[in-house]
């Protein structure tokens, strides 16, 4: 009786990791179809609330701000690079996690922007600059979301060393979100070329508080019964 009630309880609680653990069913498409009229997406990502995505690629030394373009139009459309990411198979609330990384050509300082839905109606073709840290005029389909600079700051007039990779979090609701990767220079740098990223983004759960209360209640129950029946 006391190895089956012990059995039980390590088995909830392995139920549980196992449900923490990323199910790695996301899927990375190259030049998406049905996405190249307007923004030209140079990749699509799908997906779900516990998953794990890597892709690599190149863009710009200043495609994410270039130090001498005015506020509001400091990013090259045409040399970052854009994903449309698909997280309306998620359920819920999902914690996304991005690492923009420096890749093994090139001296990047990887900065990017996030933005709520896809924009397939106003094509990038005669836009070729946007705002790194708002509203893009043209791109009426996109809502800014959030940005993260780097060493030249989000208009890649600061000086500084800079960082290698760059990482933030949001908490998102299930939908379709633009990203855009870039490299954020200053003018000190002085960067020309193409340089090389790697990408990273990791989705987990993010749970309802009444039902974490609920599943730890339960837990804390399943431990009691087992150490009623180990005494018993």
């Amino acid at each position: 009786m006391k190895k089956r009630s012990v059995l039980f309880a390590v088995a909830a609680v392995g139920l549980w990791l196992a449900g923490a653990a990323p199910s790695q069913a996301s899927t990375v498409t190259p030049n998406p179809a049905g996405h190249q009229s307007g923004l030209t997406y140079e990749w699509g990502v799908t997906m779900g609330a516990n998953d794990s995505a890597s892709y690599t690629g190149s863009l710009g030394a200043k495609s994410w701000a270039e130090p001498g373009n005015p506020a509001g139009a400091k990013g090259w459309t045409h040399t970052s690079d854009w994903t449309l990411l698909d997280l309306t198979g998620t359920g819920g609330p999902t914690l996304l996690t991005l690492t923009l990384d420096r890749g093994v050509t090139g001296s990047l300082f990887p900065a990017f922007s996030i933005f709520s839905g896809v924009e397939d109606v106003n094509s990038d073709a005669t836009n070729h600059t946007w705002n790194n840290t708002g509203a893009i005029s043209w791109a009426t389909n996109l809502t800014f979301v959030d940005h993260l600079a780097n060493a030249g700051g989000p208009n890649g007039t600061d000086s500084g060393t800079g960082q290698t990779a760059a990482s933030d979090s949001w908490v998102l609701n299930p939908g379709l979100y633009t990203l855009n990767y870039g490299g954020n220079p200053s003018f000190a740098l002085g960067q020309t070329g193409s340089h090389a990223f790697s990408a990273t983004l990791t989705t987990a759960p993010v749970p309802v508080p009444a039902a974490l209360y609920l599943f730890g209640s339960g837990l804390v129950g399943l431990v009691g019964l087992a150490r009623r029946r180990m005494k018993a």
